[in-house]
């Protein structure tokens, strides 16, 4: 759903895009986008009331006997080597039905590192609704903490409608609406109604018993929050740790018997956004600190760019139009609003661009497009899914908006639940971010009093999710999953380890993690083809010698003279 925000200190109206950890992706700004913890592709449309073939649908009812499952045959990745290994589970495509069709969830897992300290599995959810679990495990377990990744095997999951799992199929999206509703039927009629939170939460059950773990450990960001709290509604006992990042709001599946919305908020959304908020945090920082290269006055140069970024050019990255139009750079801006590791690279791209040379905008555009690392037999249907889930968990409830390209659809099984009360072995753990877009961090102690026996940590920081960006609540979270040390409820992590001024901040953000941007440059040379010894040494190469602008060209493919002038320099030919 298209949520428009306009920033009322720089005039600039951004477009939310998806969720930075499940896709990071702006697909050419088209109307079909917006934010994944709300509703992307969803066009909006003032109702009076409900389309005509959906209802409110029924209470969550847990489905008590599931069917027995077997183990799951692992067997190699056909894009990822060993120690990789990727299988299936079939399930019900409906549980409540005495005899069911079988679909088919796709599973990867990277087994623990040290087999004498496993615990069990790790399973993550990205979010989205619609993100692939297993690109999102594939890419970012270089990035985990050695502890966790030496006593779990790493497991990550297409959810029932996406990706490589029994996906849903709605033709080509760049089509009308009507049209995309159609082939969404003809298509995928049977899966529709039955994609929703619920039915994916016993999927996650029956992997837990495929998995043979006695209980579940599980990590999710954004609305894998609404996943993780589901499940825990529908499966107390067999929780064993639940990390909740990026909290949805546990109101959002509230309505009245007439489908008018008695939740926190007044639309049927996973939870409100503040893209405006996290925007004039980026532009504060930007111009405390010399480090920021759009500073010290961003907020000029910005709404500059909304009359002048036409007049640049592109010419050093080719992958793009010969201009940058001032509706991308609003997707761009928004979409790096997700993830304080882009905030660099979007300051590079718009003093760049403030100069006449677009290149890195362009590119940071492309690379939002492409999104994480995806591997070759990756079928990326986002958006459907993304449109699908969200129907079946809200479609024909009443608020503000109502989803118009929901008008028509299968009625919905079973919409979203409200969460409710558990008692679990060990609390459950939810984390909230200050400064988040699309799930800010308010909503984090809301989920936690929703679900009873769980503790809130609030991260000062900004971006979406905290996990992987804090210090702090990487020890918190480590040691919770591990060891099960519950923190204490309201526990409190500061936006830096340091001292917690606006200088300290700004400079926290605007310096470069040069050790993250090395691994992630070794990836990109080998992407290009480079052998791994000839990666590594441009990547360190780059990382010792090149400025903050030189190693963001680097990342994002942008050929400017100064980055293929180090490039040129470095004697990587040959590395033994």
């Amino acid at each position: 759903m298209d949520r428009s925000i306009t920033s009322t200190r720089t005039g600039w109206t951004l477009s939310a895009l998806p969720d930075a950890r499940a896709c990071l992706r702006l697909a050419a700004l088209s109307a079909l986008l917006a934010a994944c913890a709300t509703a992307p592709g969803v066009t909006v449309a003032r109702r009076s009331q409900s389309p005509a073939t959906f209802h409110r649908g029924v209470d969550l009812q847990p489905v008590t006997t599931l069917p027995a499952i077997e183990p799951i045959e692992w067997g190699p990745c056909s894009t990822q080597d060993a120690p990789w290994q990727c299988g299936t589970i079939e399930v019900p495509l409906d549980y409540r039905a005495e005899e069911s069709a079988a679909i088919s969830i796709a599973v990867t897992r990277l087994p623990a590192a040290v087999s004498s300290q496993r615990i069990g599995s790790l399973v993550l959810n990205p979010g989205g609704p619609g993100g692939s679990g297993l690109d999102l495990t594939w890419s970012y377990a270089s990035l985990f903490p050695r502890a966790l990744t030496d006593s779990f095997d790493l497991v990550g999951f297409d959810p029932r409608g996406v990706g490589r799992s029994t996906a849903v199929d709605c033709g080509d999206l760049d089509r009308s609406y009507t049209v995309v509703e159609r082939e969404c039927i003809e298509n995928s009629g049977d899966l529709l109604p039955l994609v929703g939170t619920a039915n994916a939460a016993r999927d996650m059950e029956q992997l837990r018993k495929a998995l043979g773990d006695d209980q579940l450990t599980y990590l999710g960001f954004s609305y894998g929050t609404a996943l993780g709290a589901v499940y825990a509604d529908l499966f107390p006992q067999s929780v064993r740790a639940l990390v909740l990042d990026g909290s949805v709001d546990p109101q959002a599946g509230r309505y009245n018997v007439d489908g008018t919305a008695t939740g926190s908020f007044d639309d049927p959304f996973y939870g409100v956004q503040d893209f405006e908020g996290t925007l004039d945090v980026f532009l504060d920082l930007c111009d405390a600190s010399r480090l920021c290269k759009a500073g010290p006055r961003s907020r000029a140069l910005l709404d500059d760019l909304a009359f002048d970024v036409e007049d640049a050019d592109t010419d050093y990255f080719d992958e793009w139009d010969e201009v940058v139009t001032a509706e991308q750079v609003s997707g761009i801006v928004a979409s790096a609003m997700y993830n304080i590791d882009l905030w660099v690279p979007l300051a590079v791209a718009l003093a760049d661009a403030a100069q006449g040379d677009a290149s890195t905008l362009a590119a940071l555009g492309s690379f939002f497009e492409a999104g994480y690392p995806r591997a070759e037999d990756s079928y990326d249907n986002l958006l459907e899914a993304n449109l699908a889930i969200y129907c079946a968990d809200f479609a024909g409830r009443i608020g503000r908006f109502t989803v118009q390209s929901c008008d028509g659809w299968p009625e919905s099984a079973e919409p979203l639940p409200t969460i409710t009360a558990v008692d679990v072995a060990h609390p459950i753990v939810v984390i909230g971010t200050d400064d988040d877009p699309a799930t800010p961090g308010f909503l984090a102690p809301m989920m936690a009093e929703a679900l009873g026996d769980a503790v809130s940590v609030r991260w000062e920081g900004a971006g979406h999710t905290a996990f992987l960006h804090s210090d702090c609540v990487d020890e918190i979270v480590i040691e919770y999953l591990v060891a099960l040390m519950v923190p204490r409820t309201r526990t409190q992590c500061g936006f830096t380890d340091d001292v917690n001024t606006t200088v300290a901040r700004a400079r926290a953000v605007f310096s470069i993690d040069r050790e993250r941007f090395r691994i992630r440059l070794q990836s990109v040379f080998e992407a290009e083809g480079s052998p791994p010894d000839v990666a590594r040494c441009l990547a360190e190469g780059i990382i010792e010698q090149g400025s903050d602008s030189v190693v963001v060209y680097a990342r994002l493919g942008v050929q400017a003279p100064d980055y293929l002038e180090l490039r040129q320099r470095l004697s990587c030919t040959g590395v033994p």
